[in-house]
């Protein structure tokens, strides 16, 4: 797994995917709404994840620069995404 282009694009948003999970099993355990709702932000989060790194799999296979300002259109996106969802898990606190 070396290079950046032999890691599987669905492998950069293992992360979220268990996060997303961590959440799911944290809300069925508690109850709280919080928690729920940050699951259904992560839901999401996770698939744009998964969609940057798809993006820049495919942009490294093909040089193709378009694809690398999608990705980082996304990022931008995730960005406000995650602290949203870190302001939802903050109502617990």
């Amino acid at each position: 797994m070396g290079s950046p282009s032999q890691v599987p694009p669905n492998s950069i948003a293992i992360f979220r995917n268990m996060y997303r999970d961590f959440l799911k099993e944290a809300y069925e355990l508690t109850k709280l709404a919080p928690i729920s709702d940050a699951y259904e932000q992560f839901v999401e989060i996770a698939e744009l994840w998964t969609d940057v790194a798809s993006l820049l799999d495919r942009a490294g296979k093909h040089n193709d620069e378009c694809l690398v300002n999608k990705a980082s259109d996304i990022l931008v996106e995730l960005s406000s995404k995650e602290y949203l969802a870190m302001k939802t898990l903050e109502k617990i606190a």
